[in-house]
């Protein structure tokens, strides 16, 4: 048996974008020398990588005991290569962010990395089912998420604490008041993120629960949407008071204060059999220390 990185690294684009098209462009390949290459690798191996339905391929199970050995043989490949090479910087990372961490903590924390580092890894945001998907499927190496996930087949450790608050327009009734009751908010109308988000998630966990599961008017995926209903009075929401604190929404809305405090913690996150090359580690110690050091400096 004679398997090549050529047949390694098409069958992993493959599995990231899920047809062979998309493949070929990623690795600047014509579709019929990966067709090919996928072929004779299936043909070496003597089964069956994937499952076809239509135009897309579905990984099957032979195909997933192959994933974790070829994405950490291909990472080692990398690594060999900058280790003889001075001048080039490994980029190679994929990282997964959920919305909050993307949108509200990672702009920082990416400078502060390419300040000591001089690279930047590739980053996707998307909502915690996305993100823990990707890294089932190895499309991405890591993830910050806004919580822990329940996927068996991922390791998630402790990285950075956040609060949940309640947020209204400055000119809505409950502005006015110091501490709102229970009973008061089991009257509003929320505006919330979409299911399959950890904001969404620990809203249905957490507040909810003191308010008797009350109906979400309005489900959105985009923050800045809620806010402007939120602004406009359309109803009151739950967030992340990282979000809150951002100076282009100071002025324009009020946190209400409850008997309660709602705290969660983000984790970092990895696929249980992901290899842990130099880079991955590297970044896993940067993002530990830089969220003690932001604790630290609060």
């Amino acid at each position: 048996m004679n398997i090549t990185f050529k047949q390694l690294s098409v069958f992993v684009s493959i599995v990231r974008y899920g047809s062979m098209t998309l493949a070929a462009d990623s690795i600047f390949m014509t579709k019929g020398a990966v067709s090919q290459t996928l072929a004779e690798l299936e043909s070496q191996l003597g089964v069956r990588l994937f499952d076809r339905q239509h135009a897309r391929l579905i990984i099957n199970h032979e195909g997933k005991k192959l994933l974790p050995v070829a994405d950490e043989l291909l990472a080692r490949m990398q690594g060999v290569e900058q280790l003889f090479d001075e001048k080039s910087h490994d980029t190679q990372l994929n990282l997964g962010c959920t919305k909050t961490i993307g949108s509200y903590v990672l702009p920082n924390m990416l400078t502060a990395f390419e300040k000591s580092y001089g690279w930047l890894p590739r980053s996707i945001i998307a909502n915690t089912q996305d993100i823990s998907s990707m890294l089932n499927s190895f499309e991405i190496d890591v993830a910050l998420l806004e919580g822990p996930t329940t996927e068996q087949n991922l390791i998630c450790e402790p990285w950075m604490e956040d609060e949940m608050v309640i947020v209204v327009g400055k000119t809505h009734p409950l502005a006015k008041k110091k501490q709102v009751s229970y009973e008061a908010l089991k009257q509003e109308k929320w505006i919330l993120r979409e299911r399959g988000s950890s904001s969404r998630a620990f809203f249905d966990n957490q507040l909810a629960l003191h308010l008797n599961n009350p109906p979400v008017t309005l489900s959105l995926n985009a923050f800045d949407a809620i806010l402007a209903c939120v602004r406009n009075n359309l109803g009151i929401t739950f967030i992340s008071s990282r979000m809150f604190a951002q100076p282009f929404y100071k002025g324009h809305f009020v946190q209400l204060e409850t008997e309660h405090r709602f705290l969660r913690k983000f984790t970092l996150c990895y696929h249980k059999s992901k290899f842990i090359s130099p880079t991955l580690h590297s970044w896993n110690a940067f993002s530990q220390l830089w969220a003690r050091q932001l604790t630290f400096s609060v």
